[in-house]
This record gives structure tokens, sequence and C-alpha cells, in this order.
């Protein structure tokens, strides 16, 4: 199961690295089997511009938190680069709480600001 879960999840991130529109996968089996590991009932996780939900979409933009949540995702993506991304993200998943993953908090922040946007790679 672990071993369908991690390939799924390298092929997911290779086919969402080169999306040039952030596009969100409804009832996403990847989304499914984190929000039961998790004990959520729904659940998102993002990789590069490609948000994947474990419920329609209808349902996840209702949410506007949510969205700004995994908004915040995908910005942090553009501003290190996937794999520097996912390998802080993954540090401080494993050395630190979630109270203590800075791109959780950024995201987390996200949620109650007045804007609907990603906040990438600033303009040059």
């Amino acid at each position: 199961m672990l071993k369908l879960l991690l390939i799924s999840l390298l092929l997911i991130f290779a086919i969402s690295s080169y999306s040039q529109k952030i596009r969100v996968v409804e009832n996403s089996s990847i989304a499914k089997i984190l929000a039961k590991i998790k004990h959520e009932p729904t659940y998102a996780i993002t990789f590069g511009k490609t948000i994947f939900i474990s419920c329609k979409k209808e349902e996840f933009f209702s949410q506007t938190w949510w969205v700004k949540h995994e908004l915040a995702h995908v910005g942090q993506y553009e501003r290190y680069g996937t794999l520097p991304f996912l390998g802080l993200y993954l540090y401080y998943s494993l050395f630190h709480h979630k109270n203590g993953n800075r791109f959780e908090i950024e995201a987390e922040v996200a949620e109650y600001s007045g804007e609907l946007t990603v906040k990438g790679k600033p303009a040059k």
C-alpha cells in the first residue's frame, strides 16, 4: 500500500510540475488516502500547481480559507522551486511539530488574509 502511494505521488509530482495553470483535481485517491490516515473528513495536498482534494470542487471552493491555504502552498512551490520546497517541507514535517512548520504557518496566515492570490517569486 505504501509502495503504491509513493509511486503515485512520484507520478503526480512529475505531471504537476510541468503545469502552467493551477489545477484542482476533485475526489483524488491520494487526498482520500491521506484524509483517512489523518482522520480528517476532507483533505487537500498540493504538488506544484496542482491541488488534489478529497471532495468535490464545489465543496473546496465554497471554503475560501481552504482555497487560500492551498494557494499559499502553490506560491511556496513557485518561490523555492519544486524539489527545494519538497525537501524543506519534508524536513520541517519530520523534525518540527506542525506548529513549527514555517510553510504551514504561512499557509494558515494566508487563510485569514483578504487576498485570494498566489504569492510566488517577485517580479523582476
